[in-house]
């Protein structure tokens, strides 16, 4: 059996995606200035029509579209701890900008590029947790007369507050290859590259948390790891799951490998980190969360939705569904799993069951890889 990378399983994905036939424009939701409420979960999601679509968690329809300024991109979004601004990464990877969730107003924007220098982020960016403060790591390019000169990944702090001009206050050099980032409790900052990276964005200290391409696990190949959704706030948690070969010796004959998923697990109320196998490989997933009231259950998902022990490290249940959903979530109690991402559709299973209960059809425009996430008002 050889190893499948779930990286090109993404761009492939994403590829055939992209090239699928436009689909006709629906008028955006004109319900844009509907206050929020502070009894129920909400959904936010991002689609190619560069709508930010809000999904009322209690009636699980769709309770209001905000049109975005900037140029759709990714879908890459993270949410206010307060519940009320929604961050979107926009432009080209280049800006991320803020949106008033209750009026739909573009309320922030942070311009990572500047003078000749050309600046992009892949889903790098975070929040300090009372919210007043964006983290970004991006990774600029000097654009020179005769040629393009590669300069450090930076890491940038900007004040929310500054509105739509804001400029970084703080910044330093960081790792390469950065893809997520979460704030843990303590303020601490993590990032997923080459390793699990620990950042104190005071002190402008980075160290490594976690090995991950270069682990010194005994028999083990390199795990592949992809980290493309800045999911795991309802469960606290930031979590990568690998792929690996694991053999029964040091001679590492592919042949007698054992190929499996595991999870780099960091609770980000104590810090602690679990970096274990949960399973053998019997299907690809892109996403995973584990259960926001017993973290040993975790759910994967991309063609079907499995549920894990991973103390037991064996599949639970696993069914199939009716196309590819990229991300994953869970209702704040726990009771219900939201998958999203591709197509137009929210899916709602039961995590005891995985039984299906609804899909919520959003306005024509595909989710692509939009990031799905679950919040509540305060």
């Amino acid at each position: 059996m050889k190893k499948i990378s779930i990286l090109s399983t993404l761009i492939l994905g994403i590829f055939i995606s992209g090239c699928s036939l436009t689909q006709p424009t629906t008028p955006t939701n004109s319900k844009e200035n509907l206050k929020l409420k502070t009894d129920r979960d909400y959904l936010a999601t991002v689609s190619k029509t560069n709508d930010l679509h809000i999904i009322d968690g209690k009636t699980e329809e769709l309770y209001k579209s905000c049109k975005l300024k900037g140029s759709y991109i990714s879908g890459g979004l993270i949410i206010s701890p307060d519940g009320n601004t929604a961050f979107v990464l926009q432009n080209n990877w280049g800006a991320i900008y803020g949106y008033d969730m209750n009026t739909c107003e573009n309320t922030f924007r942070a311009k990572l590029s500047y003078d000749n220098v050309r600046a992009m982020s892949i889903f790098s960016f975070t929040l300090s947790k009372d919210g007043k403060k964006l983290y970004t790591i991006s990774n600029p390019t000097e654009m020179l007369n005769d040629r393009y000169k590669v300069l450090d990944p930076v890491f940038k702090t900007f004040n929310v507050n500054d509105g739509l001009d804001a400029k970084p206050v703080n910044s330093f050099k960081a790792p390469r290859q950065i893809t997520i980032m979460a704030t843990a409790d303590d303020g601490t900052v993590y990032a997923s590259g080459s390793n699990l990276y620990k950042i104190n964005p005071e002190k402008k200290e980075v160290s490594i948390a976690a090995k991950l391409r270069h682990w010194d696990k005994k028999n083990y190949s390199s795990p592949d790891t992809l980290a493309m959704w800045p999911i795991g706030n309802v469960s606290n948690e930031f979590l990568l799951m690998y792929t690996a070969a694991k053999f029964p010796n040091d001679k590492f004959n592919m042949d007698e490998a054992e190929y499996v998923w595991g999870a780099t697990r960091l609770d980000l109320t104590t810090k602690e980190i679990e970096q274990e196998d949960f399973a053998p490989i019997e299907s690809i997933m892109f996403t995973g969360m584990t259960h926001p009231k017993d973290s040993n259950i975790l759910y994967g998902v991309l063609t079907d939705l499995t549920k894990f022990d991973r103390k037991n490290q064996k599949v639970i249940k696993r069914v199939y569904l009716d196309h590819t959903y990229y991300c994953i979530n869970f209702s704040t109690d726990g009771s219900k799993i939201y998958l999203g991402g591709a197509l137009n559709k929210v899916a709602i299973y039961d995590p005891d069951t995985l039984e299906q209960k609804k899909t919520i059809v959003l306005p024509d425009g595909d989710l692509g890889a939009g990031t799905l996430q679950v919040f509540r008002v305060k």
